[in-house]
């Protein structure tokens, strides 16, 4: 008899075991053997669930992504206009221990998956324009004259600051990032409409 397992909660552990081989050997080593290994199982145990190394990392940085939408829209709350837009920038330019690593495999994701006209809806692609609309969204409540415009400077920003802090995250600090976020929303906020 074949034994019941709830498809969620083991993608959850499988998550959870890949964030703790990414954490203790780096992105690199993160493979469905180590993460077997991780789990105290066979392989079978992770790849009836996710196939493949970057469904592997995808999974991942799945997991993450709803933690991060509820701790986006706690940090903005009920914030309107220019102080929403500051305020979601704020939160897109910051950084703690587990968001590192996840940029790390986000980058090692990135870097192995091919991307064509059918991953239009796939994981790889649902979140960053998940995250432009926030921008664009933020920016429009901020009367921002050209919210397009200004959700992909943002979005830029926001995407650059994710490799910056994989590359050097000792100079990229959530410090300077708020630095640089204030004078981005400056310039994007008071310029004219014409």
């Amino acid at each position: 008899m074949p034994i019941d397992v709830d498809e969620v909660q083991r993608r959850k552990a499988i998550a959870k075991a890949t964030l703790a081989v990414a954490a203790r050997d780096g992105a690199r080593a993160v493979t469905i053997r180590a993460v077997a290994k991780e789990l105290g199982g066979s392989t079978a145990m992770v790849t009836n669930y996710v196939p493949t190394r970057i469904a592997l990392i995808t999974n991942a940085v799945d997991a993450a992504e709803s933690r991060w939408r509820t701790d986006l829209d706690t940090h903005v709350g009920e914030l309107r206009g220019e102080d929403r837009l500051r305020a979601t920038v704020a939160w897109n330019l910051t950084t703690d221990p587990d968001d590192l690593l996840l940029r790390r495999l986000w980058v090692e994701m990135l870097s192995s998956v091919g991307f064509d006209a059918d991953s239009a809806g796939s994981p790889e692609t649902r979140e960053p324009h998940a995250s432009r609309a926030e921008l664009r969204d933020a920016a429009e409540d901020a009367g921002v004259p050209d919210p397009e415009l200004a959700a992909d400077i943002l979005f830029l920003l926001v995407r650059g600051y994710f490799i910056s802090t994989v590359e050097d995250p000792e100079l990229w600090t959530t410090d300077r990032a708020a630095e640089v976020a204030r004078a981005v929303v400056d310039m994007l906020v008071h310029v004219d409409a014409r």
